[in-house]
């Protein structure tokens, strides 16, 4: 049986006698949007503590970026500490990076900054971002590491390595800013022989410029600056890409646990000293990292300050 609607004049009295509903006084909605506004600020800094800064290498349009095999980026994230310190800080032949004194820490995000310009054909940039991977891991978490090699047509061919293109870095100890400028791969339609990838950002432009160009102005890949203390350019990174001749991916990660390897004694060498650096800009923070064994040699083969 339907129902009629109730009419206005047929509401019971209860209903038309009910009490007006009390209003919010304007004071107290304001402080309660002051007080909203102040937790999701703390919110933000909470996770700005704990995740720390977040860098992407990247972010323009570009090739598909092959990503680097699973069991490679866990080998290389999660190598034993036992081996660092078995390692410590070898003397390595050739030039190394240089040591840079009185200059203002570089930073980005509030923390200590990383900064490495490379591009994925350069043999040197291959080796040195085992270096990198290895040493930064000890600090943050890695995502979205890419896979690549060297160009055929240079010295040291087809250098496994990893692409820092795309990838993503988050440490509460140290910021990564890192930039791959050209391909892997020589194109005969491309100005300078190989297709460019992505631009510097500023700060990796003003600290290219200051410290890794030539007299006439050309720059030096791998460029690699670590909060203006230590700076490596060209083959000064430390080790030599013929370390990785002739391995894939899977071998060199694989190796990374063996400290008598010839190219985990060169990469965790070279992490070790760079990991030191890292320590002296972030107060000796982690502990966990920066009072071992392998960094402390780091830190004894550079030397004082």
């Amino acid at each position: 049986m339907a129902v009629a609607p109730l009419h206005p004049s047929d509401e019971p009295a209860s209903a038309t006698a009910r009490t007006p509903a009390r209003r919010v006084p304007l004071a107290l909605a304001t402080w309660a949007l002051i007080a909203l506004v102040l937790a999701i600020v703390v919110v933000l800094l909470v996770l700005k503590w704990t995740v720390g800064a977040a860098t992407v290498a990247g972010g323009l349009a570009g090739p598909t970026v092959a990503p680097a095999p699973a069991g490679v980026v866990d080998a290389a994230t999660h190598v034993p500490a036992s081996a660092y310190d078995a390692v410590g800080a070898p003397i390595a032949p050739g030039p190394t990076p240089a040591l840079l004194q009185g200059q203002a820490p570089a930073t980005e995000d509030g923390h200590p900054a990383v900064v490495f310009v490379g591009a994925e054909f350069c043999p040197y940039c291959a080796a040195e971002r085992w270096v990198l991977v290895t040493a930064l891991s000890r600090f943050g978490t890695f995502s979205h590491l890419g896979a690549t090699s060297s160009a055929a047509n240079q010295v040291f061919p087809r250098s496994a390595t990893f692409t820092f293109d795309g990838a993503v870095y988050r440490s509460r100890y140290v910021s990564l800013a890192a930039v791959e400028t050209y391909a892997d791969t020589p194109s005969s339609t491309a100005p300078a022989g190989v297709p460019p990838l992505r631009d510097p950002t500023a700060l990796e432009t003003a600290l290219l410029r200051r410290y890794g160009t030539l007299d006439e102005g050309s720059p030096v890949l791998p460029f690699l600056d670590a909060g203006n203390r230590l700076v490596a350019t060209g083959a000064s990174i430390g080790l030599s890409p013929g370390l990785l001749a002739g391995q894939s991916m899977e071998q060199i990660a694989g190796s990374l646990s063996d400290p008598t390897a010839p190219a985990t004694v060169a990469i965790l060498g070279a992490a070790n000293e760079l990991d030191a650096v890292i320590c002296g800009l972030t107060g000796q923070r982690p502990a966990s990292v920066c009072d071992t064994a392998g960094v402390r040699a780091g830190a004894a083969r550079l030397g004082p300050g």
